[in-house]
This record gives C-alpha cells, sequence and structure tokens, in this order.
C-alpha cells in the first residue's frame, strides 16, 4: 500500500495519544465567499483549531440542519464547484501547519470521479475526506482510490448502526471514526445525552483503535467540556457558520473566531476521567 501523504500523517500524529481532545472546525467552501471563506479558515488556524473541516457544498445535504444548509446554498449560488473546494484546500494548507481534511456528500465525489477526487485531494494537501453518506455497496472504490493517493477515509459511524454495520465502518476508516453526539441533524443546541454518548464511545474504542472525534450537537463551549472526556477530538461547523451567515462582515468573523477560542479553552481544561454520574 502507498505510503501515507505528509498531510495524511500529520493527522495521524495530531490525534495520537492527546492528554486533551484537539478541535476541528468545519467552513464550507466558497462561504460566505470564496476568499472570505480562505481568510475566516487561516484565521481559525491561529485562534486555537487543530485541524479543519472543509465541506463540498451539496443541493441536498441529508445530515446537516438550516444554517449549514443555507451556507451551502449561499455557496453553489455564488458558483462553488469542487475546482473551488481544491483551491480552497490547497491555499489554506499552503499557509498552516494544521492538517485539512474534507467534508463531502457522495454524490459530489461520483460526478467529479472517484479516482480523480482522492489525487486531487492528495495534490492539494487534504489529509483526506469524510464522505458521510458513502454507501456501502460502492465504499470500495473510493477506499482504493483513497488509499493509492495515501490519504485517510475517515467514517461516519450514525447512531442508528446496528453491530454489523459498525463493524464494516471501522474497518474502512482510517485517520478518525466520526461520532455523531446527537442522532439530530447538525446545528442542534438541545441537551446531549452523555450516559448513551459514553455507551457508544465504548462500543466503538471495542471494534477499533482509530481515534474517535464528536461532533452535531455540541453547540457549545460547555457541550464540549461535557464530550470531551469520551473522545479524542471535537468538531464545531455551526456555531461558526451562523454568525457568518447571520451577521455578515467583520462583525460575524470576530463572533466565528471568538466561539472557535471558547471552544479551544473548554477543550485545553484539564482531563477528566471518562465517568458519569449516575
Amino acid at each position: 500500500m502507498p505510503p501515507l501523504t505528509p498531510a495524511a500523517a500529520r493527522l495521524t500524529t495530531l490525534l495520537a495519544h492527546r492528554p486533551q481532545p484537539a478541535l476541528g472546525v468545519f467552513l464550507p467552501a466558497g462561504f460566505p465567499t470564496w476568499t472570505a471563506g480562505i481568510a475566516a479558515l487561516r484565521t481559525f488556524t491561529k485562534s486555537g483549531a487543530d485541524f479543519l473541516e472543509v465541506g463540498v457544498p451539496h443541493h441536498s445535504p441529508v445530515y446537516d440542519g438550516p444554517d449549514i444548509t443555507a451556507a451551502y446554498v449561499q455557496a453553489l449560488e455564488q458558483g462553488t464547484r469542487m475546482a473551488h473546494v481544491l483551491s480552497t484546500i490547497r491555499l489554506v494548507a499552503a499557509s498552516a501547519s494544521i492538517p485539512v481534511v474534507a467534508m463531502t456528500y457522495w454524490t459530489p465525489v461520483c460526478e467529479f470521479g472517484i479516482e480523480r477526487f482522492a489525487q486531487s485531494l492528495a495534490r492539494s494537501g487534504a489529509a483526506g475526506a469524510m464522505i458521510p453518506d458513502l454507501p456501502i455497496t460502492e465504499a470500495a472504490a473510493w477506499l482504493d482510490a483513497a488509499r493509492e493517493a495515501g490519504i485517510h477515509t475517515p467514517q461516519f459511524a450514525p447512531r442508528s448502526a446496528d453491530e454489523e454495520q459498525l463493524r464494516a465502518i471501522t474497518e474502512a476508516a482510517s485517520g478518525w471514526v466520526y461520532v455523531p453526539a446527537t442522532a439530530a441533524p447538525t446545528g442542534y443546541q438541545g441537551r446531549l445525552d452523555l450516559h448513551a454518548l459514553h455507551d457508544y464511545t465504548e462500543r466503538l474504542r471495542a471494534l477499533t483503535p482509530q481515534p474517535l472525534v464528536a461532533g452535531i450537537g455540541i453547540s457549545t463551549p460547555e457541550r464540549a467540556a461535557e464530550v470531551a472526556p469520551f473522545v479524542d477530538a471535537v468538531v464545531i461547523g455551526s456555531p461558526l457558520v451562523r454568525p457568518l451567515l447571520h451577521t455578515p462582515g467583520a462583525r460575524g468573523l470576530d463572533t466565528a473566531v471568538e466561539q472557535v477560542r471558547a471552544f479551544a479553552h473548554a477543550l485545553r481544561a484539564p482531563a477528566s476521567p471518562r465517568t458519569l454520574s449516575a
């Protein structure tokens, strides 16, 4: 098997044996504009983000709530295409020392070409790509192409998955296994069932040595601190997209940056044991 690219190797190193969880931040490419999105991602890297997720805008984002869906629509209406996504990754990865991972639905990958997508990501400096709706019947083509390109294939583990499905997901994963903190779409701001999340992460750790990365429903720094004992990283998206969507310009970016700093601070606090009160 070809070796990992330097970017993919950096992601492996980042998530290995951390005393506190890493912070990943998500932003769709082309949002709020192509250049403003690149500037925002670069600013996030200086404000506490440990790795970046760059979203590929899609017209039917089934796992996403209204904020990220609206951001995708805005990016698409402004003409964002896969070339802009790859350019965003290339420009951000070239100016930052932290890993960058693409987050995409399956349809854009098929339309662009599976092998072409994997090779283009590797050339752009991406560490890998997560495809949350990757069909299990078509997974082999993507996994083979990504491994040939030397990039990671993080896998999304839906809370509804049974044991057989989880085994297939964890066997396909490299880089990390993504654990939704809730079964709701992105942008959920309600309470989290921490006991259920703890049990789910324990099931996954029994199946895989891959790092566990949590997202969806981690709406505040306090929520991040609650989830932190059970995972190796936390990814936030809607708390950053929301101010950029509803407060355009410098004020919205300032609010998003404040969010990154607050989440980073919450995760940098001394680690708590992985236990829960009754």
